[in-house]
């Protein structure tokens, strides 16, 4: 199964059957920027020998790493938290289909995806991909997505024809903000939702290639900035008090299209205040930290979609 991705050229995705084995894309969307590449730590050799010069190298590790900038949108969000650490269940029945991901504590991914990116006619193929960190945020209306991925190696492959997704992106007046959760809140200029796993590709001693033998997990951290308007000292004195809150942050353009992200114990980490000018607002930029709740989980996220992802 793939995905793909274009903008004066193209990118396709896929969840890997095998981890590791390259696949072609099947999917393919709109994006706004990637860097994905193939990157080696060639050891260049400076033995003593008389030479104040580099005398030669040798073959290093390799891996591929790389972020995407794009739209959120809630046909190809999946495929991706498919690839995250989290363990995704899919429910529903056409065409509401709801894949509900909630974070695991595996120290390696159960699903790994390819990559097909073709710049001006040129095709660069990855394979071994992982969702290391990721983040949802808001820009000028606009709900994007930004995954950063890290994967095993470089393979060859061919320019595919795409043919690409309409979904339409979560515009303005498409959110609602729960601080806490249940009571919504209409002070907040956007969110800034991040995930952070720590994935760092790992080296063993082998005979099939540079490339990462796997990817690992470290230690996750999951925050959540946004600035909002500053209308009491008891929100202050909460912060102080270290008081947790359940935050929901919810884009919806209908009953099957929806992307929604639940902080069950949220704790702010940071809270400033400032005043730039005499009659201005006074605004409070705040920054939330995850922490787990009775079942274990720092977050979840539900994606509501149209589109059938079947591993």
């Amino acid at each position: 199964m793939a995905v793909g991705i274009g903008a004066g050229g193209f990118m396709g995705i896929a969840l890997e059957t095998t981890s590791g084995t390259y696949e072609a894309p099947t999917k393919y969307f709109a994006f706004e920027s990637e860097s994905l590449a193939y990157t080696q730590e060639t050891n260049f050799r400076r033995p003593i020998r008389k030479s104040a010069s580099i005398i030669g190298a040798v073959d290093g590790n390799s891996r591929v790493e790389g972020d995407i900038s794009m739209e959120a949108f809630e046909d190809i969000l999946p495929y991706f938290l498919y690839c995250s650490r989290v363990t995704v269940v899919k429910t529903g029945v056409a065409p509401n289909f709801i894949y509900t991901a909630t974070p695991t504590a595996a120290a390696v991914p159960t699903m790994t995806m390819s990559a097909t990116v073709v710049r001006n006619g040129v095709a660069f193929g990855y394979s071994g991909l992982v969702v290391g960190s990721f983040t949802l945020t808001v820009e000028d209306g606009t709900l994007k997505f930004n995954p950063s991925l890290l994967g095993r190696e470089e393979a060859d492959q061919s320019i595919p024809v795409p043919i690409f997704s309409m979904t339409t992106p979560f515009g303005a007046g498409k959110y609602q903000i729960q601080i806490p959760t249940a009571s919504q809140v209409f002070d907040a200029d956007g969110f800034d939702f991040q995930v952070d796993d720590s994935a760092e590709a790992q080296y063993r001693l082998k005979d099939t290639g540079r490339g990462a033998q796997f990817i690992s997990f470290g230690e996750r951290t999951v925050t959540l900035s946004m600035e909002r308007d500053f209308e009491s000292r008891t929100e202050y004195d909460a912060y102080k008090a270290l008081t947790s809150q359940s935050i929901t942050l919810t884009a919806t353009k209908g009953t099957n299209n929806q992307i929604s992200v639940v902080m069950p114990a949220a704790i702010k980490d940071e809270y400033t205040l400032g005043l730039s000018g005499q009659g201005d607002l006074i605004r409070a930029s705040m920054t939330y930290n995850g922490v787990i709740d009775a079942s274990g989980n720092d977050y979840t996220l539900v994606v509501k979609s149209q589109e059938d992802i079947t591993p």
